[in-house]
């Protein structure tokens, strides 16, 4: 792993959750509009960094980081059966939450969107962190732990699926400790298209999907959301 592969590493798996993690307090002040668009950029530019060093870098190719295309017919059985998975395990963690007497956190309820402007912003917003989280976790991430020493053997790409999927979790401290523990359970599911299937395509598309479906009414009782819709 090259120097400035292994600084993006620092910055993804340890940096990005402890700046998720300080800055939780501060979220639920923040406009949304002003919450989404931060969210977009910030998004974007790291993945893009994280591009430009894999270019700078050249050990990594496309298809090492998961970008491949798949057939239609298995591209469209991968997402959605990562998409159920994902849906199926957010609305079971859900469930236990409140029966637990567990609400969501303040933080989350507060990114849900009010009105129509919002919304469409909070769509943008939801694809990008299914495109570019994917890319910055399953794909990059994922890729440069799998070339190291170790994470070698039969088990070594779910251990580091597991690294990632922690890390992800972390990213998502604004949710409390039992929403960052969801987090890192999807991360984790996230990555069996791209262990199993060779792309991080259904993983981008199954991720946009959950994020989306918090525009459905259904979704948002689902997390004991819709009555701040």
């Amino acid at each position: 792993m090259g120097f400035l592969l292994g600084l993006y590493m620092v910055a993804v798996l340890v940096a990005a959750p402890l700046v998720a993690w300080a800055g939780s307090a501060a979220l639920t002040t923040m406009p949304r509009a002003r919450v989404y668009r931060a969210g977009i950029a910030s998004s974007w530019l790291l993945a893009l960094i994280g591009a430009a060093i894999l270019w700078w870098d050249g050990r990594l190719r496309p298809a090492d980081v998961g970008l491949v295309l798949l057939p239609p017919a298995r591209l469209l059985g991968l997402s959605v059966a990562t998409t159920l998975a994902l849906l199926a395990a957010a609305g079971l963690i859900g469930a236990m939450l409140r029966a637990a007497g567990r609400g969501e956190s303040a933080a989350l309820r507060h990114l849900v969107p009010r009105d129509p402007a919002e919304r469409r912003l909070f769509a943008l917003f939801a694809v990008t962190a299914g495109l570019t989280e994917e890319f910055i976790y399953r794909g990059v991430a994922l890729a440069a732990l799998l070339r190291t020493s170790l994470f070698s053997g039969v088990a070594g790409p779910w251990a580091a699926a597991l690294v990632v999927a922690l890390a992800f979790g972390m990213a998502h401290g604004y949710q409390r400790p039992e929403g960052m523990a969801r987090a890192a359970l999807l991360g984790l599911v996230l990555a069996a298209p791209v262990l199993v299937g060779g792309s991080l395509l259904p993983g981008m598309i199954a991720h946009a999907a959950l994020d989306l479906s918090l525009l459905l009414p259904a979704a948002r009782r689902a997390l004991g959301l819709e009555e701040q819709a």
